[in-house]
């Protein structure tokens, strides 16, 4: 009798035991995961294990939402390029708060999920990092040089003063590091602005190849891109990319800012 109440008292504790492990065991949690940023390269995919919970657009901006169940703590997240099996990069999220974001840069070759915009340490001061950019067949393929100037023009007479404000130098698939400089303000009478060149890192040659046509570049001393929209107080991630037709390389440049994605 005694051997049977010592059984019951020890299948009641294992049983205990077995109730408190399950309801220590985690329900599943859904959480609202918004994926941002941009891609400058093929398309991405989003991957829970082996589910795809989100497509991300090539060489664009994106933007999508995705509902996931996370049954453990923290769940990983693998992205990598549409249909392809190698991961890219990866990063977690957890069961809370039910709302959260990830900002994703795709530079070619991997994924970051902490890219930064960094603020400027004064807020009379303006701040950017800045990144060459194309897919143009007869680019050099390597580093750059960027140069920046002060551009004042007085809407009287129309003279351009330049002045010379920062060398930036060996650019390659990276951002820039963080440059500040100070805010600009225009008057009815003179605008400023921010202008810069690009130059093979190190030159002061175009970083084309020579099988380049740069003809249509008609006066290359004044062969500058425009970094608008410097106010005090903000920073920008500026992607800088040049006109081409062919192997025909424009004047100028398209400038994006894509700080916006990251904030």
């Amino acid at each position: 009798m005694k051997k049977l109440i010592i059984f019951i008292l020890g299948m009641s504790l294992f049983v205990m035991g077995c109730n408190k492990k399950e309801l220590a065991l985690p329900s599943p949690a859904v959480i609202k995961l918004t994926l941002q940023g941009y891609s400058l390269g093929d398309t991405l995919e989003a991957l829970k294990g082996k589910e795809v919970i989100a497509t991300l657009r090539a060489n664009s901006s994106f933007s999508t939402i995705a509902l996931i169940t996370i049954n453990d703590d923290q769940q990983k997240i693998d992205v990598r390029k549409k249909g392809a099996t190698d991961i890219l990069g990866s990063f977690e999220v957890g069961r809370t708060p039910f709302s959260q974001t990830k900002r994703i840069f795709f530079d070619g070759k991997t994924v970051q999920d902490k890219m930064e915009v960094t603020p400027v340490t004064n807020p009379a001061n303006t701040g950017f990092r800045i990144k060459f950019q194309t897919d143009f067949p007869y680019f050099y393929g390597g580093a750059v040089d960027f140069i920046v100037w002060q551009q004042s023009v007085d809407m009287n007479t129309y003279e351009y003063t330049f002045t010379k404000m920062q060398e930036i130098k060996n650019v390659g698939s990276a951002f820039s590091g963080f440059i500040e400089l100070p805010g600009l303000v225009s008057t009815d009478q003179i605008w400023n602005t921010y202008v810069f060149k690009v130059f093979k890192t190190g030159t002061t040659e175009l970083p084309y190849t020579d099988e380049a046509d740069v003809s249509g570049i008609q006066v290359p001393e004044y062969n500058f891109g425009i970094m608008d929209n410097m106010k005090a107080g903000e920073s920008k991630l500026f992607l800088v990319r040049p006109y081409y037709t062919g192997n025909a390389v424009g004047e100028s440049y398209e400038v994006e800012d894509i700080s916006y994605f990251f904030r």
